[in-house]
């Protein structure tokens, strides 16, 4: 099947709220938790015992005072109520995003949007630095980092190696047609990542060569013999 290097066809006026249900399925664990922070944001305390629910409510209301946004620690807490997990596990996880959230702000800005934020703090917990958050601000200083940072995780999650990744998604992005292409970007990745990390990251050098302006270069390809790099476990 012929594979095809030019950016989805995702119409201009296409919102980032209606990408999701096309690239959701594509995604990562790691990544997914920045696109789905919309999905829930009431807080069920039936779904826990008390003593959880009380240090729960304490945990969201530490974090609204230090003006962070409360709906992907709720989305957090419902997700691990989900899967059955402890108590102690999802106390654990909702205060280490929450850790995430705060260095995600002071490496992408304060005036960023919760939905950045929540994008910043997954890519963070997957292993990708404060520096390479601000490198991706810095690329696109004027628009969002959401759809930029959740490629970027996801990238990474399947074994792009983090400097490929990183220039990628920071050539890609401050493109006219930026998202589309990165999300062209990711859809490609997915696709070759499953033959092995080497061929993932030959399709991303191909795919950025062919859509940046002429005179721009992807970064020179890393060894073929990586093993796939996956977000950790919340």
């Amino acid at each position: 099947m012929l594979l095809v290097w030019a950016p989805l066809a995702l119409g201009a006026q296409q919102r980032p709220d209606t990408l999701r249900a096309s690239v959701g399925p594509m995604l990562p664990a790691a990544a997914q938790t920045a696109l789905q922070t919309r999905a829930q944001i009431q807080f069920d305390e039936s779904r826990f015992d008390s003593l959880t629910a009380n240090t729960l409510r304490g945990l969201f209301e530490d974090a609204r005072d230090m003006g962070l946004p409360t709906r992907p620690l709720i989305n957090r807490a419902l997700e691990g109520a989900a899967r059955r997990m402890s108590s102690e596990r999802i106390l654990r996880t909702v205060r280490e995003f929450a850790a995430a959230l705060n260095a995600a702000r002071e490496s992408l800005g304060a005036t960023s949007t919760p939905d950045e934020l929540a994008a910043g703090a997954a890519a963070l917990r997957a292993g990708i630095d404060e520096a390479t958050l601000q490198s991706v601000r810095r690329s696109n200083p004027r628009g969002s980092t959401e759809i930029a940072l959740v490629v970027l995780t996801d990238l990474v999650s399947r074994g792009v190696p983090r400097p490929n990744a990183r220039d990628a998604v920071n050539a890609l992005s401050p493109l006219p047609k930026g998202d589309e292409a990165l999300l062209g970007l990711q859809s490609l990745v997915a696709k070759n990542a499953q033959r092995g990390p080497g061929m993932a990251l030959e399709a991303l050098n191909r795919y950025v060569r062919g859509t940046i302006p002429a005179g721009a270069s992807p970064s020179t390809p890393a060894t073929t013999d990586r093993k796939p790099v996956r977000p950790p476990d919340p």
